[in-house]
């Protein structure tokens, strides 16, 4: 009885400390470390920092009892206390990083589509394409507004084009 219990626990910690891999989901489960799409690894007690909401009425993939965060906490660092996975077999499955909320409740994170669309920060510091995009139609918005000149603009798109390109 105590050796099935040794198995039981030592298998119970080989499965919860397994690397999840993108386009590798097929189960709902707790990981301590994610490959991500891009090909970067985030673990359990790294840290994030959210980047800017995709609506006026704060974070659409980041979320906290199924409602939106609020579009202040852009900028704020968090630290990853779960990988977990959710959804079906029919759908697919996504990977979540949990940190702390506010009270009982965890804030998840839709990892990769919150990163695609910049409402987390890129950890190895390089905007995906879809990020060089938005920044790119924010930076004609702003132009158009007057705020920065041709000059700025010619220069940003000049610097993004490669990475929409590729």
């Amino acid at each position: 009885m105590k050796t099935f219990t040794i198995f039981l626990l030592l298998s119970i910690s080989c499965a919860y400390s397994q690397t999840a891999e993108y386009g590798d989901l097929t189960k709902k489960a707790e990981y301590e470390n994610y490959q991500t799409k891009n090909g970067f690894e985030i673990k359990v007690g790294d840290t994030l920092t959210l980047g800017v909401p995709t609506s006026d009425l704060g974070f659409t993939y980041i979320s906290q009892n199924g409602q939106r965060v609020s579009n202040t906490l852009a900028g704020k660092t968090v630290v990853i206390d779960k990988l977990k996975t959710y959804g079906n077999k029919r759908n697919g499955y996504k990977m979540y990083a949990h940190f702390k909320g506010y009270g009982l409740l965890p804030v998840l994170i839709d990892y990769e589509t919150a990163l695609e669309l910049g409402e987390i920060k890129n950890p190895d510091g390089e905007l995906t394409r879809d990020q060089a995009i938005a920044k790119l139609k924010e930076a004609k918005e702003l132009l158009d507004l007057g705020v920065i000149s041709k000059k700025e603009y010619d220069e940003l798109k000049t610097e993004l084009t490669p990475i929409i390109i590729n």
